[in-house]
């Protein structure tokens, strides 16, 4: 940002844990300068206008939209009377993201009119400013002692003209990020029947059902999947969800129902869906034989019933719409 001279802490900021040091260098602001003709025409507006403070017009710089807030009296509020108060603020906030926070490194500037030279406000930490909902300004209320300011062998006043400046670098917030919620309960049941059992195919799956305002399927091998083929049932439970990109945690149980004796065949799991792993069950679930057994009654007149029972979910959510 240009040739830099002598340092020095100075000034009253707004964030009382910030500290201002002023540095002195040769290239103007590149973001926004405020020249101001007339001095005293300024202060002769604010009077007639029932103001303490001038704010420049809105202005972008890296990608957001700013203001300038000039005291030329001083921020009587922020222990400013006697000083030049100078802050810059974010405009119209409410149109970034939810939680939005901008971490931008923010230098304020005044010009010396003798010397060609400004000199420059800035963290003394060198570290990025955070602004967020709950701090949307940062500058200084002491920026320059008024005595300092209206000498005119400073030159910061001079022929009744002078000009500020601010420039920032600011890191764009995207507002991207995921939210994983405590897991709700939520004991939902979906019942599946499954007719002409023996003349199914080899892969089938329920119509889609809801659980936890989350679309699902079970997927069945009535004759088992793969190495299991001929020995068990393979059965799972699928998340149905139309999204690309997304987490779904759940516990849940599938049964295959006992039609006779009520002793139902039940395993339970938990889960993370997502994309990728769509699906999560048991490859070998149960015994074909147990199962086309129509003495054991879990296949009865060529019906399988099925169930599955979600217990608890947690979805994880875009930072944006939590």
């Amino acid at each position: 940002m240009g040739q830099e001279k002598s340092c020095k802490t100075i000034g009253s900021p707004v964030d009382n844990s910030d500290v201002v040091q002023a540095v002195v260098r040769k290239t103007p602001p590149a973001d926004y300068t405020l020249m101001i003709d007339s001095f005293s025409f300024l202060l002769e507006m604010l009077d007639k206008t029932n103001a303490e403070s001038y704010s420049s017009k809105i202005f972008e710089a890296s990608g957001y939209n700013w203001k300038l807030h000039l005291y030329p009296r001083g921020d009587v509020n922020r222990n400013g009377l006697g000083f030049i108060s100078f802050y810059t603020s974010i405009h119209n906030s409410s149109a970034l993201p939810l939680r939005w926070q901008i971490n931008a490194n923010i230098e304020l500037f005044v010009y010396d009119q003798i010397r060609g030279e400004y000199l420059v406000f800035q963290d003394v930490s060198g570290e990025a400013i955070r602004l967020d909902e709950m701090k949307k300004e940062w500058g200084t209320a002491q920026l320059l002692d008024l005595k300092i300011f209206h000498d005119p062998t400073n030159g910061f006043l001079l022929d009744d003209k002078c000009a500020f400046g601010v420039e920032i670098l600011a890191k764009r917030y995207s507002g991207r990020g995921e939210y994983l919620p405590l897991p709700v309960n939520i004991f939902s049941t979906y019942t599946w029947k499954v007719v002409k059992y023996s003349q199914s195919e080899k892969l089938i799956y329920s119509d889609v059902f809801v659980m936890g305002n989350l679309n699902w399927k079970l997927v069945l091998f009535p004759n088992g999947y793969q190495i299991q083929e001929g020995k068990s049932i393979s059965l799972s439970l699928m998340s149905a969800h139309e999204d690309t990109n997304f987490r779904i945690y759940a516990e849940y149980k599938l049964r295959i129902k006992n039609q006779m004796n009520g002793k139902d065949l039940e395993r339970t799991a938990n889960h993370l869906f997502s994309y990728c792993d769509f699906d999560r069950g048991w490859p070998a679930f149960h015994s074909l034989d147990d199962i086309k057994d129509s003495s054991k009654g879990y296949l009865v007149k060529d019906t399988l019933i099925v169930e599955a029972e979600v217990t608890r979910i947690s979805t994880v959510n875009d930072l944006s719409s939590k």
